[in-house]
C-alpha cells in the first residue's frame, strides 16, 4: 500500500512540475518576435550564465513542446535556434555539427517564410565562422547577405536590427576597412533600439571614433565620443563614460595636448579597473606613461609602465606592447641604463614586426578566403549554369514536344472540320440533289400525265362528237399538248435531272440526230406512245413512224430488233 501511494505521490510531483514548466511560457505563445524578445533572451541568458546545461536544454525541450501545443510555428523555430546557441556553449567542440544544424534551420525558416529567424540564423552563422572557424570571407558573406534584409524590416519588428548593423560595421572595422566600418555604424544609429539595446548605440558610435582616429580625423572622432558621454545610462554609465574618456584622451595625446589628455585617461582607468576591463585599462596606462615620460616625469612614468604591463598581461591583448617597450627603452635611457634602452627598443621593434606579420598574415588570410570562396563561387555558378542549361534543354524539349502537339492537334481539327464541312456540303448536295431529282421526277410525271390527258380529250371530243382531225376545233386542241421550243427547253431540264447524262450519250452514240430525231429518244426513255409522241411534237403518228424509221436506218437495226432496248442502253 505504502508503495502505490509513494508511485502515486511521484507521478502526481511530476505532473504538477510539468504544468508549472509549461505555465511559464504561456505568456509568449502566438506572440510576435518582438513582443516575446526580452522573455526569450531571458531564457536563453540564465541557460547559458548558470552552466547547467541539462536543466537549459530541458527547458527549451518544455519550450518547444508547449509551442508544437499550441501550434506556434514561430516559437518552434525560435526553440531549435536557441537549442543551437546553447548546444554551441555547452560542446563547443562539434563545430560541424553547429554549422550543419544552422544551415538546416536557415534553410527550413527560408521555407516557412520566417524572415526573422532567418536573418537570425545567418547572422549567428557569421558569428560562428568568424569566431569558431576564423573564417572571416564565409563571415562577411553572410553578413552582405542579411543586410539588405535588415533593410527591409523595421526594428519594431525586429529590434536586433541595430545590433546587427553595429557588428557588421565591427567586422570592418578589424580588417581596417575605415569606410565601410563609419558607414554601417551610422545606418545603426540611424535605427531606433529598445532600453535594453542602448547601448548598441554607443557601441556602433565607438566604432566611427575609432574608425576616424584610425584616418586622422581626430576632431570627428571627438564629435562621436562626446556622443557616446550624451548618450550613457544609470546601467552602462561606468561602461561606456570610461570608454568614451579614454578615446577622448587618445585624441587629445595625439595632438599632444598631454595636460588635457591625463585627467581623461586617468579617468578611463579609474573605470576599467572598477569593471575589470582589463584591455582598456591597459591602453589607457601606457598612453599615460608615455605622457609622464614625455612631461619628464620619470618616476611616475617608470610606475605607470610597470602598472600597464601588468594589465596587459592580464588582457591577454598585445597591441599596446609596442609603445610599452618604447616607453620602457626611453625611460632606461633617461635613467642612463642603455643596455635594457636597446633590449626595450628591440622588443619593441619585434613587437611592431609581429604585429605587421599578424596583419600583414591576416590580410593574406582573408584574401586567400576571398579567392577560395570565389572558386568554390565559380563552382557552384559552373554546376548552376550546367543545371540551368540541362533544364533549360528539357524545357525545350518539352516545349517543341508541347508545339508538335499543338501543331499536330491544330492541324488534326482543321482536317476534321474541314472534312466534317466538306461532308456537310456533299450532303446538303447529295440532299439538295435528291430534293430537285424528287422535284424533277415529279414535274416530268406531271408533264407527261398532262400530255396524256389532253391526248386523251382529244380523242373524246372527236368521238363524242364526230369531229374530224382536220377541223379547226381538234387542230386548236391538238396545239395546246404541242411540245414548243420553250417547253422543251424546260423539259429538257427535268429530264437531265431524272436521266442525267442520257442526251449526251446520245449525240455520242448518235452524232448525226436531228432535234426531232433526239426529242423523239427522249419521249420514248419516257415510254409515250406514237400517239402521245405524235401529239407532244405537234406532228402526226406516221411522221413519228417516219421519225423512228429514219432512227432504226442510222442505227443499223434489223427489222425484228426492238427500238426500246437501244433507248435503254443508252
Amino acid at each position: 500500500m505504502k508503495r502505490i501511494f509513494s508511485r502515486c505521490f511521484i507521478a502526481l510531483c511530476l505532473l504538477i512540475s510539468a504544468l508549472s514548466a509549461e505555465a511559464q511560457f504561456n505568456n509568449i505563445i502566438n506572440k510576435t518576435h518582438a513582443e516575446r524578445y526580452t522573455n526569450l533572451r531571458q531564457i536563453i541568458d540564465v541557460a547559458i550564465n548558470s552552466g547547467k546545461w541539462a536543466d537549459g536544454f530541458q527547458s527549451l525541450k518544455t519550450l518547444k513542446q508547449v509551442a508544437i501545443k499550441h501550434h506556434d510555428d514561430d516559437l518552434v523555430l525560435e526553440a531549435e535556434l536557441m537549442w543551437i546557441m546553447l548546444d554551441r556553449e555547452a560542446h563547443k567542440e562539434a563545430k560541424k555539427k553547429h554549422i550543419l544544424a544552422l544551415k538546416a534551420l536557415i534553410a527550413r525558416s527560408q521555407k516557412e517564410g520566417n524572415m526573422q529567424i532567418y536573418i537570425r540564423s545567418r547572422r549567428f552563422l557569421a558569428h560562428f565562422y568568424w569566431y569558431e572557424t576564423k573564417n572571416y570571407e564565409r563571415a562577411f558573406e553572410e553578413y552582405l547577405a542579411i543586410h539588405p534584409l535588415l533593410r527591409k524590416i523595421s526594428e519594431k519588428d525586429f529590434p536586433e536590427k541595430a545590433y546587427f548593423l553595429s557588428q557588421i560595421g565591427e567586422a570592418y572595422y578589424f580588417f581596417s576597412d575605415y569606410t565601410n566600418a563609419i558607414n554601417f555604424s551610422r545606418e545603426a544609429l540611424m535605427v531606433d533600439v529598445i532600453p535594453d539595446h542602448r547601448g548598441v548605440h554607443n557601441l556602433a558610435m565607438n566604432t566611427i571614433s575609432l574608425s576616424y582616429m584610425k584616418t586622422d580625423m581626430l576632431n570627428s572622432a571627438d564629435v562621436y565620443s562626446k556622443k557616446i558621454l550624451q548618450n550613457v545610462g544609470i546601467g552602462d554609465y561606468a561602461v561606456w563614460k570610461g570608454i568614451a574618456q579614454g578615446n577622448l584622451g587618445r585624441t587629445a595625446y595625439l595632438r599632444g595636448k598631454y595636460t588635457e589628455a591625463v585627467p581623461l585617461l586617468e579617468a578611463c582607468i579609474e573605470r576599467a579597473v572598477i569593471i575589470s576591463d582589463h584591455t582598456q585599462a591597459a591602453a589607457a596606462l601606457t598612453l599615460l606613461s608615455d605622457i609622464y615620460f614625455r612631461q619628464n616625469n620619470i618616476s611616475k612614468a617608470e610606475k605607470t609602465i610597470h602598472e600597464a604591463r601588468k594589465y596587459v598581461g592580464l588582457s591577454r591583448i598585445k597591441q599596446p606592447l609596442e609603445l610599452l617597450y618604447q616607453v620602457f627603452g626611453k625611460v632606461n635611457a633617461a635613467k642612463g641604463n642603455f643596455a635594457l634602452t636597446n633590449i626595450y627598443l628591440d622588443s619593441a621593434t619585434i613587437t611592431h614586426n609581429a604585429f605587421e606579420k599578424d596583419f600583414n598574415s591576416m590580410q593574406m588570410l582573408r584574401a586567400s578566403e576571398r579567392s577560395q570562396l570565389q572558386a568554390h563561387r565559380s563552382d557552384m555558378e559552373r554546376v548552376a549554369a550546367e543545371k540551368q542549361i540541362k533544364t533549360l534543354e528539357r524545357n525545350i524539349l518539352l516545349t517543341l514536344v508541347l508545339l508538335l502537339l499543338m501543331v499536330a492537334l491544330y492541324f488534326y481539327k482543321t482536317y476534321y472540320y474541314k472534312s466534317r464541312e466538306k461532308q456537310r456540303i456533299i450532303n446538303d448536295q447529295l440532299k439538295k440533289a435528291e430534293q430537285e431529282l424528287t422535284f424533277a421526277t415529279i414535274q416530268l410525271e406531271e408533264f407527261t400525265r398532262s400530255i396524256s390527258e389532253k391526248n386523251l380529250l382529244v380523242e373524246e371530243l372527236s368521238v363524242r362528237y364526230g369531229i374530224n382531225e382536220s377541223e379547226e376545233t381538234v387542230l386548236e386542241l391538238q396545239k395546246i399538248t404541242i411540245l414548243t421550243d420553250e417547253q422543251w427547253e424546260y423539259f429538257r431540264s427535268l429530264f437531265e435531272k431524272i436521266h442525267v447524262g442520257y442526251l449526251a450519250r446520245l449525240r455520242t452514240k448518235l452524232p448525226g440526230l436531228t432535234p426531232a430525231e433526239t426529242r423523239f429518244m427522249a419521249l420514248a426513255k419516257l415510254n409515250l406512245t406514237y400517239k402521245e409522241m405524235a401529239s407532244t411534237l405537234g406532228i402526226s403518228v406516221q411522221s413519228v413512224r417516219v421519225i423512228r424509221h429514219r432512227i432504226r436506218k442510222k442505227l443499223n437495226l434489223p427489222e425484228d430488233a426492238d427500238l426500246k432496248d437501244v433507248v435503254s442502253t443508252i
